[in-house]
């Protein structure tokens, strides 16, 4: 999970700030994650030494899936994606001795690790569009990345921009589900609109998605996903993800233009 920590606006002088610049924040990390791994190594020996013929795993094949998460500035929203900065389980790792595997400092080394610091998906929802959560590989089918509106949404309209070409985006399968678990692909393009922007950086697609006037039976859900069908040599650039109010959709359409012209 990749976030901002900070604290909430309060009545100090100087107001809000970001709990993470505060001194000794590093080091409260680092003991922390140290801390809850030995707990974790203490839980699994006690339960060994009441039972000789139980054994916690050395090696273990990743069978659920591992999601690299950032939520929204403001909490309401959980952007994920299946594409991982670096192949963890190729990390070696021994929980009787490696008290630093859950910290930082145990990071693997090399471009891939330094890409993934200035490229994670916190640069997807830091409401900045000049940084961009990119991933480090070509995409293969089944990539995607998703957004959880952390309950069952009805009408919902929000606003997707991307640096990636507008080919690959209208390529993507679009799913919703009200679970995680079950998910229904929207094959229509009702209810989505887009425009093109050109930075000073970047050429920008922003891409409006109002439910309310998605096909019938499509209007709610919780979770949307945009998942690649096939192999592709770009790669993923999202730079915002942003919820609108209804209060301004109907200024803010005006721009855009229907996907399916």
């Amino acid at each position: 999970m990749n976030t901002n920590t900070r604290y909430q606006p309060s009545a100090s002088p100087t107001g809000a700030f970001s709990y993470s610049s505060t001194p000794g924040f590093s080091h409260l990390q680092y003991i922390s994650s140290v801390f809850a791994i030995r707990i974790l190594e203490h839980s699994l020996r006690f339960d060994q030494s009441k039972n000789n013929d139980f054994t916690f795993p050395r090696q273990q094949n990743r069978r659920s899936p591992i999601y690299i998460k950032s939520p929204s500035f403001n909490d309401d929203f959980i952007f994920y994606t299946n594409i991982l900065p670096f192949e963890m389980q190729n990390i070696s790792f021994n929980i009787s001795r490696d008290f630093e595997r859950g910290t930082r400092r145990n990071l693997p080394v090399g471009p891939n690790v330094s890409y993934f610091t200035s490229h994670t998906t916190w640069k997807a929802v830091d409401s900045d569009l000049s940084t961009c959560w990119q991933t480090n590989r070509a995409i293969r089918a089944g990539d995607f990345f998703a957004i959880d509106f952390l309950r069952a949404q009805t009408n919902i309209t929000f606003i997707l921009t991307v640096a990636h070409s507008s080919v690959l985006q209208e390529n993507l399968d679009i799913s919703i589900s009200f679970d995680g678990i079950w998910w229904i692909s929207y094959r229509s393009l009702r209810g989505i609109f887009i425009k093109r922007k050109q930075t000073s950086q970047k050429e920008l697609y922003i891409i409006l998605f109002d439910s309310a006037q998605f096909a019938p039976g499509f209007e709610s859900f919780r979770y949307i996903s945009f998942k690649a069908i096939e192999y592709s040599d770009h790669r993923f650039q999202v730079c915002e993800v942003q919820i609108v109010s209804k209060e301004t959709i109907t200024n803010i359409q005006r721009d855009f233009h229907p996907l399916d012209m």
